[in-house]
């Protein structure tokens, strides 16, 4: 018999009205309360749930999935938000799609780069691959010597002067979702990037929902104020507040930063100097639906368009075999299309297309959504980053504070950060110390 089961006994043989009414009141009361329907949310609660713990899930939107979201609105699916199953041999997440026939494959799309309408061939961008080569090479060097610096810093004056390090730098970029001048090269180091890229042609947002669909959740219930002590906590919602044994905070590392959720007491300087330690990089996706295909290829193809300045978008065509193409931006370029709003970003996505393709292309083109991630106040960016200098914020997050409250996360996972695995990962790691922390304060 379970400490449940034992409770509910113990109310319905209680011969005191008063009594009863006090046992079944702690009855009510969940064992952990889950803030935060995102990956690491879904699964910390799905593996209490498992476990026979009482688990309720606050999530302030009004759909589930965080930064994983599909959307299908223009007739193929496309993810908002994460796409790739990165480290395909050691995310658990390939296993699952391919149990539940969501059939992941391996991202081996041609890439291509165009001078204008021209596309380049292997030759005249040998320069690109070389010096992505090196860039890798010295970056592991520095993270192997410990050098918790600039990721920028890192890199030798051939390489900074190479003409090629403009368009070699976004690609940095969009690893992060910031310029390399601004993360950590010992916190990328320490990624864990073992297997192959891998897509799900019904989308990664799709997957994350199958996987939590037996999870309760209870939807368009922002968390203002997290009360804990020695008792337990203290949820504070519009609809009303919230008691539980443990909180575990599944919310972006950018949200707890912006103090878009009070903790009484404050959390521990350390602890909300790791917050701060762990912004939010930005990359913003655009896709557009042509009324016909008007690539030359029926197959997808990874497309970019060389820039002396390298600001330019990736762009995936013919998404899942239809007229859609998505293009990403990271980092400075994507905040700035962010901040020019929906209809700037479609243009600007256009604008290249059509220094590709040709003029024609605006013709066909039929409509366009865009992202806009820095602006989402659940999420305040994509993935999370660490600053220079503040290599070690990840694992400080990893420890409970108080007994009460645990973290969760893709920014607390240091192998997988900024990944869908990464907070999958967290979420498994938060179960458990939830379920530590209640064995030992009710066994």
């Amino acid at each position: 018999m379970n400490r449940r089961q034992l409770l509910q006994g113990m109310v319905a043989a209680a011969l005191s009205g008063g009594y009863a009414a006090r046992l079944a009141a702690q009855a009510a009361t969940p064992d952990v309360v889950v803030i935060g329907a995102g990956g690491a949310g879904l699964t910390a609660a799905k593996e209490l749930l498992r476990s026979g713990r009482t688990v309720l899930v606050l999530e302030a939107r009004d759909r589930i999935g965080g930064r994983a979201f599909t959307d299908t609105s223009l007739g193929a699916p496309w993810d908002r938000g994460c796409s790739w199953l990165h480290a395909s041999e050691v995310n658990p997440l390939v296993r699952y799609a391919r149990e539940q026939g969501f059939e992941p494959y391996v991202d081996r799309y041609p890439r291509h780069m165009y001078r204008g309408t021209e596309r380049m061939g292997g030759a005249e961008t040998a320069g690109y691959r070389a010096l992505n080569e090196r860039i890798e090479r010295e970056l592991a060097d520095a993270g192997r010597r410990g050098l918790d610096i600039p990721a920028e810093s890192a890199l030798t004056q051939a390489t900074l002067a190479d003409p090629w390090y403009p368009m070699a730098m976004a690609g940095l970029t969009a690893w992060e979702g910031i310029e390399p001048a601004n993360f950590s090269a010992l916190d990328q180091f320490h990624f864990v990037e073992q297997g192959e890229d891998m897509l799900v042609a019904r989308g990664y947002g799709a997957l994350l929902a199958h996987y939590a669909k037996d999870v309760p959740v209870r939807l368009r219930t922002p968390v203002g104020r997290i009360r804990w002590n020695a008792r337990g906590v203290a949820v504070e919602t519009p609809s009303g507040t919230l008691n539980a044994r443990v909180a575990i905070v599944a919310l972006p590392s950018s949200v707890i930063a912006a103090g878009a959720v009070v903790f009484a007491p404050h959390l521990p300087a350390h602890v909300l100097q790791a917050h701060h330690d762990l912004p939010l990089g930005l990359m913003n996706k655009v896709a557009l639906r042509f009324r016909r295909n008007v690539f030359p290829s029926e197959r997808a193809e990874f497309w970019r368009l060389r820039r002396d300045d390298g600001r330019g978008m990736n762009y995936l065509t013919r998404l899942a075999g239809s007229n859609v193409c998505v293009g990403a931006a990271a980092g400075a370029l994507a905040h700035e299309l962010e901040a020019a709003g929906e209809a700037a970003m479609i243009e600007h996505a256009l604008g290249e297309l059509a220094s590709m393709l040709g003029g024609e292309v605006r013709r066909h083109f039929d409509r366009g959504a865009a992202t806009a991630w820095s602006a989402d106040p659940f999420a305040r960016g994509s993935y999370s980053h660490c600053l220079p200098g503040r290599f070690g914020a990840r694992a400080v997050l990893t420890r409970p504070v108080g007994g009460r409250l645990v973290f969760a996360g893709e920014h607390t996972e240091q192998s997988a950060y900024g990944t869908l695995h990464g907070a999958h990962l967290s979420g498994l790691r938060a179960a458990a110390e939830a379920r530590r922390l209640l064995a030992g304060a009710f066994a």
